[in-house]
């Protein structure tokens, strides 16, 4: 498979999108100077939502020492999923009361791709072959969150809020390669390997909503943790559009998402020496109540 592999992501245009988007809801606040502080909520209020995420996978990881070069495009995985050859699953769940809530990120996935993997040898120098790469992974976030505050805006029947958010990523992560190699007329070598790996790291991070007009919102996460806890450094940031739907069947408020979202993660020191982004389109529909 050939693939074309944007520009890497880093935590720069992390924190330069999470500063824009920042001063844009300043800005809007600001604008709002007869628009009063909304009271916190002060029931019990839930959220879920399952969602699919397009994800491509880009960077490097080791399996038994075997080096692997992973360059799939979020387009690469449609045509995986045509193919029957991958999967994925996600969901966002959230419990809260009053400034405080809890809420659980998890997404799993399965994809075969092909992927250049490089082998060392007794002569002068490595060579690198192409490769089948069977890769599952398990992201899931957990965290706890502060209401830092929620303003009302003229004309806006949902308050922009702000919060901040503390809690740990928890990866699981497993490759089984399949390669031959060998010479034209020659002895032809095939092998199979599988590693699989699991941690968590801690992480912090702040987010918002910010009411565009009354059926349109936007929802920003950003985070960042590691610090070598297990990895030397991990991030992510997931944006959507939701589109709040007219009818409210018993209280609940049901909503659909567009949206995008990145997960970088950094163990390049670590056993199993793994660096991958994954990033890519979402979407979804889920409620509130």
């Amino acid at each position: 498979m050939t693939a074309r592999r944007p520009a890497p992501l880093g935590p720069r245009v992390v924190v330069a999108v999470a500063v824009a988007i920042g001063l844009v809801a300043v800005a809007r606040v600001g604008r709002a100077a007869e628009g009063d502080e909304a009271p916190p909520p002060s029931t019990w209020h839930f959220e879920a939502q399952p969602y699919g995420w397009l994800s491509g996978t880009f960077g490097r990881a080791t399996v038994k020492g075997n080096a692997l070069t992973i360059d799939v495009s979020p387009s690469d995985v449609y045509q995986l999923l045509e193919d029957g050859n991958a999967f994925s699953a996600a969901g966002y769940f959230a419990l809260g009361y009053d400034r405080f809530s809890v809420f659980v990120d998890a997404v799993g996935g399965y994809a075969e791709v092909g992927v250049n993997e490089t082998i060392p040898t007794p002569l002068c120098c490595s060579i690198s072959i192409r490769a089948r790469d069977e890769i599952k992974f398990v992201i899931n976030d957990a965290a706890l969150g502060y209401e830092l505050g929620r303003w009302s805006l003229p004309g806006r029947k949902r308050p922009l809020t702000l919060g901040v958010y503390a809690g740990a990523r928890s990866m699981w992560f497993s490759n089984k390669v399949s390669a031959k190699a060998g010479v034209v007329g020659g002895v032809q070598k095939a092998a199979d390997v599988f590693d699989s790996f699991a941690w968590s790291d801690p992480l912090m991070g702040v987010r918002w909503s910010l009411p565009v007009w009354d059926p349109v919102s936007l929802d920003f996460r950003a985070d960042i943790g590691g610090f070598g806890a297990s990895s030397q450094l991990i991030w992510g940031i997931a944006s959507a559009v939701r589109v709040w739907l007219p009818w409210h069947p018993l209280s609940v408020e049901p909503f659909m998402s567009l949206g995008y979202r990145v997960v970088d993660f950094d163990r390049s020191s670590s056993a199993g020496d793994i660096n991958l982004q994954y990033r890519g389109p979402t979407a979804g529909a889920g409620f509130t109540f």
